[in-house]
């Protein structure tokens, strides 16, 4: 029985820590005692962080082993050392005998007298590890190296990693955005974010403490700007996680490739087995948690009053990836841009100091920019490079009669995102309420300026009928703080969302057994998956998916081409394209670069997202109806007849897998001229063809219909 395996798992577990040794946690390394031909014991740690055996010079001295010099090395902080190297006949950790290698000698006296050890003679990495299953047992402070595998207990997570330069690396998600860290035991923090990854999704945004010392490298002391995040991998989420973001601009903590560093301090609150023979770390929770001997803490940080979440400039424009760059799309008639001499088709270049070569770009440097603070646009117009001193203008709030918009706040991965509670004017008690559950990519709802806005016309016009409604900016968008939203993933805006519903739920302003949700596009997805966590009255469905994402993009590519009167021939030969680089871009998981460098064609396929890869690959891995047969509540879905990007039949699969469990409580409704984007169109082509032009007028047959759905105040 369970018992029986629990207890040989026991057995193996503890077969293989008979073998091993006790080790020391200093300043959260692994200390281990070696020996090194028949002296010693020597203090060395346990380092995946490092290529090679490495020892000091006073070893070295000892040893009686010839040097060679060999130039210098970087590593953590600034600067270099000068190395040489020698031939070690073997080294011994207990009963383990690692093989003779070649081994670089190293000044650690700094690092040492920096951190307070009274022995660090050196490490232990890759070269003498890569043999074995090597097992950190936290709970028992005992470390095992097996040449046999390491059974693990029930329930285990299993983690492949790629080794590359002899470095363990392994996806993580910081704050909703993907990358790809380094394992490191020999790093004492819990997290270090390189610079690069860092800059490129504005975490120096959020930092707490500034030019902190956290701790010493080869490459001397580590100065960093600090701050709190939420870190996913090894199977769990955790929060508050302390994170560093060096200062440096040189050493390995700048230049390395990868996201960041997961250090000995995060990876202490597991049992792990570093399977280097299968590629792949096993880890378990620790029984208790090991107790943090930092120097270094971190206050914490509560979350800011709304007050504090400032308001952001509006610059009065929107773009499009096209061959030549990002296009200006559309430009706000008297807005700042359009003051400016921007026009539609201009392709921008940079702004401000940011080069502009991807729409996040733009909306990045938008979304930074200051309220009348000019900001210098390059762009080329008919070929010619031009430049427009754009002054941005300050957001404006929210004023119609009867109604009352109130800009608040609420946390999501430890940083604030903007949202907006439209209530009636003359609420006297609690209302029902809706929360609008947007589409896909990183626009505003905080769009005051734009009478046709769909989301803030249904809002009112809800309004108007007794009900409350609550929109939320996206990560990075309008006035909420983290990271780009074209960096994040689609667990990361699902929490954004999931934290609005219940903010909702505990407003006293708001029924929280009136709630409704709606999901409009890709929000379709998300909305019956909150409704299954937490309940809610009912569930509104407009321009929604109703099938698994691969399918649905191969159904609405062949909408699109014929659409746009694409040969026959022409529109299979994409289809089939479509699909396989859906099939490594979303499935393998492989970089853009790399499956656009296998298939030329998947640069147009790829290029569609607006969203990162990972976004698409969680969406992709979606079962996208499940949800809706688990549900016992009313379910309305509206379908436009002019969408292009959604189909009738999408919301007639979800009423019937509705009501096949719960008769009666889907109804789907269609509005006659209606665009994917809730407005006026006269038929899918001439949505089709003015998508990214112009700005439709909205369908206030939608708020018809939702009106008519919801009960009656």
């Amino acid at each position: 029985g369970i018992r029986g395996v629990a207890s040989m798992l026991g057995l193996v577990l503890a077969a293989a820590l008979s073998s091993g040794v006790p080790f020391t946690l200093q300043d959260h390394r692994i200390f281990v005692q070696a020996y090194i031909g028949n002296a010693g014991p020597f203090s060395m740690i346990v380092d995946t962080g490092s290529a090679e055996l490495g020892v000091t010079p006073a070893v070295a001295q000892r040893l009686h082993l010839r040097l060679h010099p060999a130039g210098s090395v970087s590593g953590a902080g600034a600067g270099k050392m000068t190395i040489e190297t020698t031939t070690i006949s073997g080294v011994r950790v207990g009963n383990t005998r690692f093989a003779p290698a070649d081994a670089l000698v190293l000044d650690l006296s700094r690092i040492q007298h920096g951190i307070g050890l009274s022995h660090f003679d050196g490490v232990i990495g890759y070269e003498q590890l890569q043999r074995y299953h090597v097992l950190v047992d936290m709970d028992r402070q005992r470390i095992a190296f097996s040449s046999t595998p390491i059974a693990a207990p029930p329930g285990a997570t299993q983690t492949p990693f790629a080794q590359i330069d002899n470095f363990l690396r392994i996806p993580a998600t910081v704050d909703g955005v993907h990358g790809t860290f380094v394992v490191d035991t020999g790093d004492r923090s819990q997290l270090t974010l390189f610079r690069h990854f860092a800059d490129a999704n504005g975490f120096a945004h959020f930092t707490t403490v500034s030019n902190a010392l956290t701790g010493f490298g080869v490459g001397g002391p580590v100065y960093a700007d600090m701050l709190r995040t939420t870190l996913q991998t090894l199977g769990v989420m955790a929060n508050d996680i302390v994170t560093r973001i060096p200062l440096a601009h040189t050493g390995a903590f700048a230049t390395a490739p990868e996201a960041g560093s997961i250090g000995n301090g995060f990876l202490e609150r597991f049992n792990i087995v570093y399977d280097y023979p299968d590629h792949r770390i096993v880890s378990w929770p620790v029984a208790h948690a090991v107790a943090d001997t930092s120097t270094f803490r971190l206050p914490a940080v509560p979350p800011a009053p709304s007050v504090l979440l400032a308001r952001h400039a509006i610059f009065g424009a929107a773009v499009v990836q096209k061959p030549g760059g990002v296009t200006v799309s559309i430009v706000t008639p008297n807005g700042p841009a359009y003051a400016a001499g921007l026009r539609a088709d201009d392709v921008i270049r940079s702004m401000g100091d940011r080069q502009i070569v991807a729409p996040a770009d733009f909306y990045q440097a938008a979304h930074d920019a200051t309220a009348g603070r000019t900001l210098v646009v390059s762009y080329v117009r008919n070929g010619a490079p031009a430049r427009a001193d754009v002054v941005p203008a300050a957001a404006i709030h929210e004023s119609y009669p009867g109604v009352t918009t109130t800009y608040g706040s609420v946390e999501v991965d430890n940083s604030l995102r903007r949202t907006l509670l439209t209530v009636p004017a003359d609420a006297k008690g609690p209302v029902p309420a809706m929360l609008i559950i947007g589409g896909i990519g990183c626009y505003s709802v905080d769009v005051a300026a734009n009478p046709q806005d769909p989301y803030m016309h249904l809002s009112r016009d809800l309004a108007k009928a007794g009900y409350a409604t609550v929109r939320i900016e996206k990560s990075g968008v309008g006035d909420s703080q983290g990271p780009p939203c074209a960096h994040v993933d689609f667990d990361a805006e699902v929490r954004g969302y999931r934290a609005a519903l219940a903010s909702m739920q505990n407003n006293p302003a708001i029924d929280p057994k009136r709630i409704y949700l709606f999901g409009h596009s890709i929000g379709s997805t998300i909305a019956p998956q909150l409704a299954l966590e937490t309940g809610v009255a009912g569930i509104i469905i407009a321009e929604g998916v109703g099938r698994d994402w691969p399918e649905y993009e191969i159904r609405n590519l062949r909408r699109d081409l014929e659409l746009g009167g694409t040969s026959p021939a022409e529109t299979d030969r994409s289809l089939i394209e479509k699909a396989q680089c859906m099939q490594k871009y979303m499935f393998e998981n492989l970089p853009e670069e790399q499956v656009e460098a296998q298939m030329p064609a998947c640069k147009v396929h790829d290029s569609v997202y607006p969203v990162s890869a990972w976004y698409m690959r969680q969406v992709a891995a979606l079962n996208i109806i499940e949800p809706w047969a688990k549900l016992d509540i009313p379910v309305l879905l509206i379908y436009g007849t002019s969408d292009f990007e959604t189909e009738l039949a999408d919301h007639e699969r979800i009423a019937e897998v509705v009501n096949a469990a719960h008769p009666k409580s889907a109804t789907v409704v269609p509005i006659d001229g209606m665009s994917h984007f809730l407005g006026k169109a006269a038929t899918p082509q001439a949505a089709y063809a003015d998508y990214g032009k112009t700005i439709e007028e909205y369908d206030t047959a939608l708020s018809d219909a939702v009106v008519g759905w919801l009960p009656k105040t």
